[in-house]
């Protein structure tokens, strides 16, 4: 009986799908990883990956860049939320720098507007190491991060540098 209990367990073990899928960034040369889960629409783009919560109330972008290259990353990012009709509302900014999975972070973030209506808004700079650097670019109706809490929380726990 133990087993056949344990050969079904086997068995069972490769019929669960995965719920996650770990996207190396950048691609070629990866220094850092990030899991997200399977029911998210995520796609690589140039330096890392794009997503977006099943339901379109979260989008996030995690991007590869040097310590050189960071404020044109920062630039890009801006001009992407521009081009997608986000814009923040100044007053709103808030800035507070910590430690994620060992590596020194700067989040701003802001309130403001996109084309559905109010939208929380975040870019972080997440140091891998001094040269090795990640921006994560954060949109979402207040609704979704609220909802998505839990999934947003675990994806960013899962960010790890991999040198």
């Amino acid at each position: 009986m133990k087993t056949l209990s344990l050969t079904l367990l086997f068995v069972l073990a490769f019929l669960t799908p995965s719920f996650a899928k770990t996207f190396k960034i950048p691609e070629e040369k990866a220094f850092a990883s990030i899991t997200i889960p399977d029911d998210w629409q995520s796609k690589e783009i140039d330096n890392g990956v794009e997503s977006q919560s099943a339901d379109n109330e979260v989008y996030f972008a995690v991007e590869a860049t040097d310590a050189k290259g960071m404020d044109k990353s920062i630039e890009e990012a801006v001009k992407y939320l521009q081009e997608q009709g986000v814009t923040v509302d100044d007053k709103t900014m808030k800035s507070t720098e910590g430690k994620v999975n060992g590596m020194d972070g700067v989040d701003v973030s802001w309130k403001g507007k996109d084309k559905e209506g109010d939208a929380d808004i975040s870019l972080t700079i997440l140091a891998v190491t001094k040269e090795k650097i990640l921006l994560i670019t954060y949109w979402a109706s207040p609704e979704g991060t609220k909802k998505h809490d839990k999934e947003l929380g675990a994806i960013i726990k899962s960010v790890k540098g991999v040198m």
